[in-house]
């Protein structure tokens, strides 16, 4: 690979999906100029925490060389689990046993992957069902509604804060802030990310080299699970319910966010503020088709072709390195 191409590829992985952000501000502010005010660039970051948030925990999967297809259906369970149980035991115990759930989720994942030998789409996929079968089956198929009058404290998540003199919800952005600042330091300074690199480099080296494969991907598949649970919480604060159908189509919005922040799908190299910046461009995209008046659907179809362009964009970025 020539030289100038090394330096793009280079620049690239930096700066490449600051980049894109920038030019889909410039696109929208021409199309829609409302898009550029305070109220609603703060409302694009509050929104792009339930994505960020999952998206961080599948950074570590698929720079360990996997990706995680459950993430959609652990929210769904996790908001049934969080609802069905704050009347009992109130909001702190309701919110531990939640992330206790999406943790054991994302565990019973790792084992499938590591213990099982299933491999990761057919292992992920199949636990999705799994998850929100077990949803349907908690809930008879029906919704779980939160009653602000027993449980008001539910709403506190996805309470409004003025900041500026425009509201916000700031503790879903607070949490995402936090769970991406942990998450860069565990990538980059703990021991766990370089191996969970390692693994994602070459699995069969890292085993010879006596790094604990197993227990690496179940930790893994473990944040995975945990981080989309907690974006469970955002979830079902904002509805003030818990349904097995919630998440439906989420883990779709996640991988596009993670491949496109710069992770390699190919595995062995994360991008942790690169899939946070990619959150934020989702929601960007989001808000400025809502504002142009289009349905849900043409979202989904700008998201899948934004996820279209991460992937390609991903493959020839694996095939210059490969061409070295």
């Amino acid at each position: 690979m020539s030289k100038k191409a090394n330096l793009f590829w280079f620049y690239w992985d930096r700066f490449g999906i600051l980049v894109i952000l920038l030019i889909a501000f410039g696109i929208f502010a021409v199309l829609t100029p409302n898009i550029l005010g305070p109220a609603n660039l703060l409302t694009v970051l509050s929104r792009s925490a339930i994505v960020g948030i999952a998206a961080m925990g599948m950074t570590f999967a698929i720079c360990s060389g996997g990706f995680d297809l459950s993430v959609g259906s652990i929210v769904g369970l996790s908001t049934c689990v969080w609802a069905a149980s704050l009347p009992v035991f109130g909001i702190v115990p309701a919110t531990l046993l939640t992330l206790a759930v999406g943790a054991v989720c994302g565990i019973l994942n790792g084992l499938a992957i590591t213990k099982l030998k299933i491999v990761t789409f057919v292992a992920t996929l199949s636990m999705s069902m799994v998850f929100r079968s077990v949803a349907l089956v908690f809930t008879d198929g029906s919704k779980q509604m939160i009653v602000a009058e027993i449980n008001p404290e539910a709403k506190v998540i996805a309470q409004n804060y003025t900041i500026f003199g425009q509201p916000i919800q700031l503790i879903p952005l607070l949490m995402m802030i936090v769970v991406y600042v942990l998450g860069y330091l565990i990538y980059r300074y703990t021991r766990f990310g370089v191996y969970t690199r390692s693994v994602g480099s070459a699995e069969t080296s890292a085993r010879t080299s006596g790094i604990p494969v197993d227990t690496t991907l179940i930790t893994v598949f473990m944040l995975t699970g945990l981080t989309a649970s907690m974006s469970s919480l955002i979830t079902a604060s904002q509805l003030m319910q818990g349904a097995a159908t919630l998440g439906i189509g989420f883990e779709l919005e996640v991988i596009t966010a993670t491949i496109l922040g710069g992770t390699s799908l190919a595995g062995g190299k994360g991008n942790v503020w690169g899939s946070l910046i990619a959150a934020i461009l989702l929601a960007l995209i989001r808000s400025g088709l809502n504002m142009l008046g289009l349905s849900d659907e043409y979202q989904r179809l700008t998201i899948g072709f934004v996820l279209l362009l991460a992937l390609t964009v991903s493959g020839i970025q694996e095939l210059t390195r490969r061409s070295r």
